[in-house]
């Protein structure tokens, strides 16, 4: 199995987005149900990545097989969650937040290119699920996602030269969000190289981190988009979350299918890549 220890690194998330995230937990009381699905969605997600690399690392594969059937109940709800916080930024933007309105639009941009890169390594993922290398890294690759609002509010916090402390300093948080990815893009390339047979899933994340970082200075202020995203700001929740978690379902199930049906290798025992 690649990535023995991965679930170790995996877990690190949890107290960096405690640490990224401080505020919200502050006022959890004041916060929205919108950031309350994606946050607690987004903490099952990793944890059930970690619970999974753990799981098959320790020859646990009825365990792996059952958390792995748990994921088509949490990866649903976890996409639709993108959604709900899509909405959620077009909505400070009508509140008047002055953080929100100078890149509420940019934000929405990179959480829709997040929702749907998810949905596609996920699908792959499941479409590799007998192939172990392409699978843990396919998996392993959503979590790089996380690299901006993980990273990018911590190096916002502590590190000087990205500090924020005012309106005065909000070029601070698109230079953050860059260097957050460009750690992100660092680490993708330096495991596509240690095995580029199986490097499919890093090339593809970086072209979605790549991607983000373009859409954030494109689309932050671009007059069209930012009409069209203040629109949905209106829309009911249930139109944005329903469908969302029904494809989320889809992406899922038809995952399953195609790795079912034999166009994806056989899963290789554990014991030979140890």
């Amino acid at each position: 199995m690649p990535y023995r220890h991965a679930h170790w690194f995996i877990l690190l998330l949890l107290p960096a987005s405690v640490v990224a995230f401080s505020s919200y937990l502050a006022e959890l009381g004041e916060a929205g149900t919108a950031k309350h699905v994606h946050a607690l969605f987004a903490t099952l997600w990793i944890l059930l990545l970690a619970a999974q690399s753990a799981s098959i690392h320790h020859r646990q594969r009825g365990l792996h097989r059952t958390l792995g059937l748990a994921g088509f109940f949490i990866f649903p709800i976890y996409f639709a969650g993108f959604f709900l916080v899509f909405q959620s930024e077009a909505q400070r933007i009508v509140d008047g937040d002055p953080w929100a309105t100078v890149f509420g639009p940019g934000i929405g941009t990179i959480t829709l290119i997040s929702a749907l890169a998810t949905a596609w390594m996920y699908h792959a993922a499941m479409r590799n699920r007998r192939n172990v290398h392409l699978h843990a890294r396919w998996l392993l690759v959503t979590l790089f996602l996380f690299a901006e609002s993980v990273l990018g509010r911590i190096l916002n916090t502590f590190v000087p030269g990205l500090l924020v402390l005012g309106l005065d300093d909000i070029r601070r948080i698109y230079d953050a969000f860059h260097v957050s990815q460009l750690l992100a893009i660092a680490l993708a390339v330096a495991l596509y190289r240690g095995n580029p047979r199986y490097g499919q899933p890093f090339v593809f994340v970086t072209v979605a981190l790549v991607a983000q970082s373009l859409a954030l200075e494109l689309f932050d202020d671009f007059a069209p988009w930012r009409t069209a995203f203040l629109a949905m700001a209106s829309w009911p929740t249930a139109v944005l979350f329903v469908p969302a978690l029904f494809l989320g379902a889809a992406v899922s199930w038809s995952g399953w299918v195609a790795g079912r049906s034999g166009r994806a290798p056989r899963l290789d025992s554990p014991l030979r890549h140890r």
